[in-house]
Parts: structure tokens; sequence; C-alpha cells
């Protein structure tokens, strides 16, 4: 009888089991919604920025006409004055001009008619994205060609001024409502200035140059607080560490990687590849609102690679940071200011950034003189890969020890692969 009866418990065992794990298989799980109040509120790690804000030219050179030049950097105060002089101005009436067709000789405007000459960065800023800081009005040329100069000089035996905006492969002449005055201000601007040369299409300062030295606290961002910006639910998140060190998060689809000895950050949401075109201005929106939302900026940062070169696929935009008028950029695995991102119809497919930033409440400034004159020249000539050299220009060069970072002012240069390098 007991027999009969532990048999009996056995098979009901058995049949429940079966049929719980029927309805685990195959029943559909009740949908819940998810409850905002639970979420944990952070604090911002950082400020948040417009396109807009984003896109300035990397220097700007005002010309006298006497074949004397002076180069403006930004955050410069002339180089603001200048910057919002053009944006209150218009630009019209677009036209493709060819050097052959009008005459124009570069070189001789360049030393014997006043101007300004705003120089962008390598590749140029797309008219799409231009039209966002400038005020460019009717029929414009393709919007995913590239500016990288607006040249506009006062014609002295017309008595005009001209306005020319300059493409890897074109130029374009457009109407300003811009007068010699205003341009005879602008120039005014580099009288006490030092003056500069131009050597290779660089400008390069005929005397050394006088540039602030600092020392910046550095914190870190806190890795839950990143969690809680990138995950839906930080709650359903796992981690574990890889065999190089570095620890992974997961909620199952995204990740985020943290390497600790690097500080520095990965994050990827692995959205399907298609075979649509892209929008670079969509995209760029789209890159800047991700990344005010998960991280923010913490300082002033250039938005670089715009132009349309990924016409299909994926985009990637990266943002350099800036400390006060020059570019931050490190010759260490670190890569601290930059952020990175890319993506595919507005949405963000990866996203890496440096996990440190600065304290800006906690600063140390003096004074260093770095090279100009036949110094730099000498310095340029020496580099073994001049032929690659699509930019020159100042920069900081970040040095962490413990929880202090120094910017030492250096001179760097571009190459055409987008990378850069520091001139010793």
């Amino acid at each position: 009888m007991i027999e009969k009866f532990k048999s009996a418990i056995l098979a009901f065992l058995v049949l429940a089991s079966l049929l719980q794990s029927y309805m685990l298989i195959f029943s559909s799980p009740r949908q819940m919604p998810t409850n905002q109040a639970e979420y944990v509120q952070t604090d911002r790690i950082g400020t948040q920025m417009t396109t807009e804000e984003l896109i300035f030219p990397e220097q700007i050179v005002l010309h006298t006409g006497k074949q004397t030049h002076m180069a403006l950097y930004p955050n410069h105060l002339h180089f603001k004055e200048i910057m919002k002089m053009l944006k209150g101005r218009t630009f019209d009436n677009f036209r493709r001009s060819g050097v052959v067709q009008t005459g124009l000789d570069w070189e001789e405007i360049r030393n014997k008619q006043a101007g300004v000459e705003v120089r962008f960065q390598r590749g140029g800023v797309p008219f799409s994205i231009l039209k966002s800081v400038f005020q460019l009005r009717g029929d414009l040329p393709l919007d995913t060609e590239g500016v990288n100069r607006i040249w506009i000089y006062v014609n002295r035996d017309a008595d005009e001024v001209r306005t020319f905006f300059q493409s890897d492969y074109n130029t374009y002449e457009a109407r300003a409502d811009l007068n010699n005055k205003n341009i005879e201000q602008m120039v005014g601007f580099g009288e006490l200035l030092v003056t500069y040369h131009i050597k290779d299409d660089f400008y390069l300062p005929d005397q050394p140059l006088e540039v602030a030295n600092y020392k910046i606290a550095v914190n870190t961002m806190p890795i839950d607080q990143l969690q809680k910006t990138l995950f839906v639910d930080p709650r359903n998140t796992r981690n574990f560490r890889k065999n190089d060190g570095s620890e992974m998060y997961t909620d199952g689809k995204r990740g985020l990687q943290v390497k600790p000895d690097q500080l520095w950050m990965s994050y990827t949401d692995p959205i399907p590849a298609v075979d649509s075109r892209n929008d670079v201005r969509e995209n760029l929106n789209a890159a800047v609102q991700f990344i005010n939302q998960h991280g923010g900026w913490n300082g002033s940062f250039m938005a670089k690679s715009l132009t349309q070169s990924q016409l299909v696929g994926r985009q990637q935009f990266t943002f350099r940071q800036y400390y006060d008028s020059f570019p931050i950029i490190s010759d260490r695995s670190d890569n601290f200011g930059l952020i990175r991102t890319v993506l595919q119809n507005r949405v963000v497919a990866n996203y890496e950034r440096s996990m440190m930033m600065l304290d800006n409440t906690k600063v140390e400034r003096s004074l260093k003189t770095i090279e100009g004159g036949k110094a730099l020249d000498d310095l340029l000539n020496a580099y073994a890969r001049r032929n690659l050299i699509v930019a020159v220009t100042p920069a900081y060069q970040p040095i962490v020890r413990d929880k202090l970072m120094e910017l030492n002012p250096v001179w760097a240069v571009e190459l055409r692969d987008g990378t850069y390098d520091i001139l010793r």
C-alpha cells in the first residue's frame, strides 16, 4: 500500500514538472509596465551643448594687404568678435567660380588685399551643417560638400568686398552684406598681435608664442551613473571581468566595457546594418543629443569627421576637446579629450570616451613659451612624415599625475588619416 502511494506521488510530481515546463516554454509572459518611480534619479554627469556650439573654425587669419598676416584661435576675444559679426551677416547668391574664368590669384589676394580667411578642419564642414552657424540663403551648393575655407577680402581695384566659400573641389562666390569698413575693423583686431608667415599653406608665427600652461584637478565618471544613463533599467544588468582586465556590463543586448587602467569606456548597441543613405546633419544632431543625455560634455568640443564619407551604412563622428584656445591632443593610448560615436539612421551603435573629467574649480595657471620663427620651421622640416601634414596648430598635451592633469602647450600636426602627432 505504501509503495503504491509513493508511486502515485512520484507520478504526480513528474506530471506537474512536465506541465510547468510546458507552461514556461509555450506560454506568453505577462507584460508588466515599468514603474518609472522606481528609477533612481541621478545628477547629470556633464553639461549639455547644441550642434551649433560644436561647429567653429580652427583658425581665423587676418591679412593686412601688406604681406603681413595674424592668426586668431578659438576663444580669443577677437576671434569671438569676428565670429559674432559674421554670424550676423547674410550670405546669398552662391555661384560656382572657376579660377581660370575669374583670374583669381590667391597668393596675390593673400599678400596684397586686406581680408579675413576663416579656416575650418580637414575635409571641411558641409553646407547643410554650416547653415546652422551662418545665415546662408538661397540656392546652396550640394549639402554634403564640405567648406574648408571662407575668404572675404576687399578688391581695391573695384572698391568692393568679395566673398568665397572653398571646398576641396570647388570654389563658390557669394554675396555678403559686408562693406569695406567691416573688413577694416576685423583686420584691425590684429594690430598688436604676433605676425605669421605662410609655409606650405600653414600659417606659422614669426616669433615664439607665450601660451598658458594649466594644472587642473581630475575627477572620474562614476560607473554606476554611467549604467543608469546608458541602460533602460540598470537593475537588470550583470557584470563580469574580461581576460584583458576590463569590466563588462550588459543587459543582454547593450554592452558597456570599462578599461580601469586607461579610464576609457565603450558602449555598444548592436543595431542591424542596412544599406540606407546617411544624412550627415541628422546623424550629427542625433549624436549630440545622445551625448547630452548620456554623459554630457564637460568642456568645449569641436565636431570632427563631418564630411559625407560614408554614403550608406554607418557614419562616425569624433568630437575633440578644446581648452582655452587649443585642442587637447594626447599621444598616449587613453585618448583623453576624445568622444567617438558611430550612427546609422540617427541611432547610436557605438559610443566611446575617456572617463576623466577636468575640475575647473581647481586650476593653476602659468605661462610657457613655445617655438616660433626659424625654430618652428626647423621642427617642421625635420618631421619625418611632413608630406602627410594637413594642419599645424598649438595644442595641449595632457599629462596625468595622481589626480592632477597638466595641460602642456606644444606644437602638433594633423595628418591625412585624421591622427595627430606632437612636434619635438
